[in-house]
């Protein structure tokens, strides 16, 4: 007899009636720990009732009009009842919840809220203690997985708003056992090597465990022990964890992270343009304003009798003088100052100004910049800050 061959969808219908007339399955009570909770744009919860060791699908129905399941949040231990239920579309179990009744908080929220408290008591989140952000730095580094999206993220969002900048990635795991650990190396290199303006810490969205580890008590002591200027970028917007909290500064996604820390090239380059303007704008009105004023005392000293002129007016006239010279000596001075700092910050963030401290570029047959060993090029110039040289391969 030939083995009868059934499609998914067939198997699926089985299933589902199958559990549709379990009565105990209709209708159960089940104790767990909220996690994952999100709202779906029809108006439905979607949520995990999880223990020790295994984790339960859930769905309330129009949860905002249920007045009976108000206590399904992150964090809370609550007491579950509905009714087994099968989604063929995706051959998945879940449990339809009609009515929830608080049991107290989960041990991993407890532990957040005691670690949080702690924490506040001891200061370590007061504003005073937060560090400026660099307008313009050069060197940014990433403590994240090497393997994620966020570190991607960073990296191309900060090169393309100002490909100057240089990123340095400390590789490290961002859940799980001894992610902890690695976050705070990652912190305590970047402090150790000084090389770095600002840190960026972070890593992509997930459940309520998966962030777990950024409101660690370590981890937010070593980010507020840290002497470089610290962005937390940990999940998505409506996260937020301990280590956002004790951060120099909070962004909600590290692509955002990388938008506060790195200027955009063309706007500090109107910035500039814009402020010279201004500069010359200034510095003429004054120039003009003085001339007036001399002129005017000049006419006036006209109307006076002959010894006026000689005895008061004509030490009136040195005395303003010196006075206009040294202002507009002085205001220039201060002109010229931040114009040289912003022309040196433009400077310093030329690719090619590191150069000058020994590095090289390497380029291919046309022209275009070779960022990798793995490649066929056989023919290659590397440039260094003297001038270029051809290479040829060698495998």
């Amino acid at each position: 007899m030939a083995d009868i061959v059934f499609s998914v969808s067939q198997i699926n219908e089985y299933i589902s009636k199958k559990l549709y007339t379990d009565l105990f399955l209709s209708n159960v009570l089940v104790m767990g720990e909220v996690t994952n909770f999100s709202m779906s744009s029809t108006g439905h919860a979607f949520f995990s009732l999880k223990d020790d060791s295994g984790m339960l699908s859930c769905i309330v129905y129009d949860y905002h009009s249920n007045e009976n399941t108000e206590a399904v949040k992150d964090g809370e231990l609550i007491e579950a009842k509905g009714k087994v239920t099968y989604f063929k579309k995706s051959g998945s179990i879940q449990l339809a919840v009609s009515l929830a009744e608080p049991q107290g908080k989960g041990d991993l929220y407890v532990k957040f809220e005691q670690t949080k408290a702690k924490l506040i008591e001891e200061g370590i989140f007061d504003a005073i203690h937060k560090k400026p952000i660099p307008q313009f730095p050069l060197h940014i580094g990433v403590v994240t997985s090497a393997a994620g999206a966020a570190v991607h993220d960073i990296i191309n969002v900060s090169t393309r708003r100002f490909d100057g900048v240089h990123i340095s990635v400390y590789p490290s795991k961002v859940q799980g056992a001894g992610a902890a650990t690695q976050i705070c190396a990652g912190i305590d290199y970047f402090n150790e090597k000084g090389d770095v303006d600002v840190i960026i810490v972070g890593r992509g969205g997930g459940s309520f465990e998966d962030l777990f580890v950024f409101n660690e008590e370590i981890v937010a002591r070593a980010v507020f022990d840290s002497q470089i200027p610290i962005v937390s970028a940990v999940g998505h917007e409506t996260d937020f964890s301990l280590c956002d909290m004790a951060a120099d500064l909070r962004a909600p996604t590290p692509s955002a992270a990388a938008e506060l820390v790195v200027s955009d090239k063309s706007a500090v380059l109107q910035y500039v343009q814009d402020y010279k303007k201004q500069l010359f704008t200034t510095l003429k009105t004054m120039i003009d304003t003085s001339d007036s004023a001399l002129k005017l005392l000049q006419g006036n000293v006209k109307s006076y009798p002959f010894n006026i002129k000689i005895s008061g007016v004509s030490q009136k006239i040195t005395s303003q003088k010196s006075m206009m010279k040294l202002y507009l000596t002085s205001s220039i001075e201060k002109f010229n100052l931040t114009l040289d700092k912003l022309s040196n910050s433009l400077t310093d963030l030329n690719p090619k100004g590191v150069l000058n401290r020994g590095y090289a570029l390497v380029y291919d047959e046309n022209g275009s910049i070779i960022t990798s060993a793995k490649g066929n090029q056989q023919n290659m110039d590397i440039e260094f800050n003297d001038g270029r040289v051809a290479v040829t391969r060698k495998d």
